[in-house]
């Protein structure tokens, strides 16, 4: 029963492939026809226009997490990933069983959903430290007789790679005309950092209420460093809990599969009787309500 169900998902996964791939080549060609009409009206070279990305819609509890770890959700990557991800689930089905297939369904997402927690914070971690050097030289560059708009396009080249790849776009998008509060404000609602959101509303008073710029940004800069300084003394006091929690986290599931490989009737004792199942939900509810609250005592509010 057990196998037949899994090659039917394999046949299910097979086929959802293949008609992906059909319609992918035939939406491929058809842009690839547009981008050759549209440079002939255009008189440039079809190499000359940029291609086109098949992106994807977004939910909003995911979207800030995507945009800080530098991730475009296209056609091609969702489809790679739950492919991926069932062919997984099968194999864990076909070799060890129900169990084993629900704990490969679970985990999997959990170590996708760490891996970009883990590349955002690390691209933000870098960003937030070369923010107050950015913010620096736009000042200067302000002092010294240049618009805002200018001393930010001015200021770019010299950034850090992180500055450039989070802030590049927004100051770009001004040099062809966008109005300079919204762009950055697009920024600030896009990543959800309180830093850019700083920054983005001290610019957004500033062109609409007028006053010494330099000043604001000399305060913004002080500020960001400031919270640097803290939020590093709290990564140090709470390094011990830090790594506690990950134990607390990873040991249920070394078990688990401890015991699916030994002794799997075990773990049998959590799915068949109704004793065992609520056992079972009950001590994921606390390693989860466990899990959150070591999170929100980490977690730096200033």
């Amino acid at each position: 029963m057990v196998t037949g169900i899994a090659f039917l998902l394999l046949a299910a996964v097979l086929l959802l492939t293949a008609g992906y791939e059909v319609m992918l080549a035939r939406s491929q060609a058809f842009a690839h026809l547009d981008r050759r009409l549209a440079a002939h009206l255009r008189g440039v070279a079809p190499g000359a226009l940029p291609t086109a990305q098949h992106t994807i819609p977004v939910p909003d509890i995911l979207a800030p997490l995507l945009a800080r770890a530098q991730i475009l959700l296209t056609s091609r990557l969702l489809l790679s990933v739950s492919g991926a991800l069932a062919l997984a689930v099968i194999g864990a089905l076909l070799a060890f069983g129900t169990f084993a297939a629900l704990v490969v369904a679970i985990a999997l997402p959990a170590a996708l959903l760490f891996y970009l927690r883990r590349r955002a914070r690390r691209r933000t971690e870098q960003l937030i430290e070369d923010l107050p050097f950015f913010i620096d030289a736009v000042r200067q560059l302000i002092a010294v007789g240049n618009s805002l708009p200018q001393a930010l396009a001015r200021a770019l080249p010299a950034s850090s790679p992180a500055v450039h790849a989070y802030l590049g776009p927004a100051i770009r998008r001004i040099e062809l005309g966008a109005p300079l509060g919204e762009a950055l404000q697009q920024v600030a609602t896009r990543l959800h950092l309180t830093e850019i959101s700083m920054l983005a509303s001290a610019i957004r008073v500033n062109i609409r209420y007028g006053g010494p710029l330099t000043h604001i940004l000399s305060n913004i800069a002080a500020l960001i460093r400031e919270r640097g300084r803290v939020a590093r003394e709290i990564a140090a006091a709470t390094a011990e809990m830090r790594v506690s929690a990950k134990l607390l986290a990873v040991m249920p599931l070394i078990l688990a599969a401890f015991f699916l490989l030994s002794n799997h009737a075990y773990l049998d004792f959590f799915l068949d009787p109704q004793r065992g199942r609520t056992l079972a939900l009950v001590a994921v509810a606390l390693q989860l309500i466990g899990a959150a609250a070591m999170a929100r005592i980490q977690r730096l509010d200033f």
